[in-house]
């Protein structure tokens, strides 16, 4: 079942507009919107999933730097070239993904990501959500 974005919103804001800036720079704006959004669940959805991206996204950044490193230090020219490989893969699937993350906060609709779903779900309070 698919939940869509309501009039109810105590944000004042347009809900799909609210499910898409609550993406814009997670896992900043995903905190605000859930702070500031009571009323309509599916914005506070995305805001939870959101954060959770967010939070995700740095600590892969932080290990895919250490692992660079050592590889840098391992195999000083392979290992250099093989983490700037890898963080040009990591770094274009996580462009792609906040896009659709982004078409999907406008869409209205919960939109469960793959991985992150279930720890937004406990952010939430509740178990899984529709989507």
């Amino acid at each position: 079942m698919e939940h869509s974005a309501g009039a109810t919103q105590s944000s004042g804001m347009d809900p799909k507009l609210a499910g898409l800036l609550a993406y814009l720079v997670p896992p900043i704006t995903g905190i605000i919107f859930f702070l500031i959004e009571k009323s309509n669940q599916v914005v506070r959805w995305h805001a939870a999933q959101s954060i959770v991206f967010g939070v995700a996204w740095i600590v892969i950044w932080i290990a895919l730097t250490v692992i660079s490193m050592v590889l840098s230090a391992i195999l000083p020219i392979i290992g250099t070239i093989i983490g700037f490989l890898i963080y040009i893969v990591v770094f274009i699937g996580g462009v792609i993904l906040w896009v659709i993350c982004l078409i999907k906060g406008y869409s209205g609709r919960m939109w469960r990501m793959p991985l992150i779903a279930q720890f937004a779900d406990k952010i939430m309070g509740a178990g899984p959500a529709t989507a």
